[in-house]
């Protein structure tokens, strides 16, 4: 049994739809008041604690599902242009209008909320480690050696925030420090810009020099003003464990002479060079207002750190890939099939070039594997629909799905003899079709070397043979 609050923090994991029930949640006597209010222990306490854990449920619940994303005060992690998180997909669902029959089920949504002062975090289901470790390849700074230094006790929101912004901070401060063009005024022996006539008309006498207005670039301006504050923010707090490998990148910031800035406003980067400091100051500003601090002291009454963990999984096979195959860009729009109003374009997850016009189609699915029933009718339909489209240009030589496994699962011990080779019918042409499991190790230090593997079983050589059918 354990506390309401430590179950709300760390119990609930993505991708679970048979749903959480409450039973886990110590409600006896003596135990933590939740969301009640309970003055003097009494016959009934124990009912009014269940009864302020299930309304938190359903006010939560109610919050989030009466609005869109874009309503919500909430931050998501974005990985590249090639990525759209669907809008759509709900955050969490529930069940159930009682404390003994609610249950909570979770998809493909990961990170953390603040309501009513109380954390709700939705981690990943292979464990934070891992999520970590996803993070930093996505963001091109794999350090396995640094893996470890993230205290475990801080929140799930609070730790992803922090290290995803240093991340990003890293890839932004690579272009160099962001400048921007400002107006300036001086009285120069050499003319530069426009020359200021009036103010030339009102000099007494010539002194050799002009009046002119030009533009200079300048590293003074609002956005490294707030990076400066940001990085000294958090190199005096908790987070500093997480950031202690960026002291030259805030040795950089802080050698700018900012001004003060009384009021923070939301700035763009338009020139897209520096774009990439456009996350990392939304983030900054996040950092600043204290969204995940301390929950106790936080100004908001529900604020919110979350993202798409699929988008993330697929980012990550795809760096895994590209190390050594040719993938097609995301997106390159070539098929469109109507929709009734309009067209949608339909890209695969993962397409690999062979070479000679040949290619492999894969769809990434961070869902668990059914080993009793395979891959689900949804999914194989799919499927089907991005090879028949890509048959027209393209020879398809293989294709198949892509899911985690844990190394340790025991659905895969008892049941990877029934995985085998199979063949998809598409017309007359017959196409290898293959499961294919990225292994999740026990330690994230062994990760490395997994994904190794896992690179070299689709470089191995192209698959062409079909040992049975596979069709609908």
């Amino acid at each position: 049994m354990i506390k309401a609050s430590s179950f709300f923090k760390t119990a609930i994991q993505d991708n679970n739809y048979s749903g959480y029930s409450l039973e886990a949640i110590e409600t006896e006597r003596y135990s933590e008041q939740f969301n009640c209010s309970i003055g003097k222990e009494s016959n009934n306490s124990q009912f009014r604690r269940k009864e302020g854990i299930k309304n938190y449920i359903h006010e939560l619940y109610n919050h989030i599902s009466s609005k869109v994303l874009s309503e919500l005060n909430i931050t998501q992690i974005t990985f590249d242009d090639e990525f759209e998180a669907n809008k759509d997909q709900k955050i969490f669902n529930i069940s159930g209008s009682t404390f003994d029959n609610l249950k909570i089920y979770t998809g493909n949504i990961v990170g953390s909320i603040i309501y009513k002062s109380q954390i709700f975090n939705i981690n990943c289901r292979f464990g934070n480690d891992f999520l970590q470790y996803m993070i930093a390849n996505s963001s091109g700074f794999l350090e396995l050696e640094n893996l470890g230094a993230i205290d475990k006790n801080l929140g799930l929101g609070e730790w992803v925030m922090i290290y995803y912004w240093k991340l990003q901070l890293k890839k932004a401060f690579s272009l160099g420090l962001y400048k921007t063009y400002q107006k300036k005024k001086e009285n120069l022996s050499t003319i530069r810009g426009n020359i200021d006539i009036n103010a030339v008309l009102r000099k007494n006498y010539f002194d050799g020099k002009t009046v002119c207005n030009f533009k200079e670039h300048s590293y003074n301006n609002e956005l490294n003003a707030v990076i400066t504050m940001t990085l000294s923010k958090v190199f005096k707090s908790k987070y500093q464990s997480i950031v202690n490998d960026v002291y030259q990148i805030k040795s950089a910031f802080d050698s700018i002479n900012t001004s003060k800035i009384n009021q923070i406003r939301n700035h763009k980067v338009i020139n897209p060079y520096f774009k990439k400091y456009n996350q990392v100051f939304d983030l900054s500003l996040k950092i600043l207002k204290d969204e995940f601090a301390n929950v106790g002291e936080s100004k908001s009454d529900f604020s919110a750190f979350l993202f798409d963990i699929s988008l993330l999984f697929e980012h990550h096979i795809r760096k895994i890939l590209k190390q050594n195959l040719t993938l097609f860009p995301k997106k390159k729009k070539e098929f469109c099939i109507p929709n009734g109003i309009s067209t949608n374009n339909i890209y695969p997850d993962v397409i690999i070039d062979f070479g000679n016009n040949e290619i492999g189609i894969y769809d990434v699915k961070y869902k668990n594997f059914d080993f009793r029933n395979g891959v689900n009718r949804e999914d194989k339909f799919q499927l089907i629909s991005y090879v028949a489209t890509h048959m027209s240009k393209y020879s398809i030589i293989e294709c198949g799905v892509i899911y985690p496994l844990r190394e340790d699962g025991n659905d895969y011990i008892e049941n990877k003899a029934k995985i085998r080779q199979q063949c998809l019918r598409v017309g007359k042409k017959e196409i290898p079709f293959l499961v294919r499991f990225y292994t999740v190790c026990k330690s994230v230090n062994n990760q490395k070397l997994s994904d190794e593997d896992f690179l070299k079983k689709f470089m191995s050589g192209k698959s062409t043979v079909c040992d049975t059918s596979f069709t609908d």
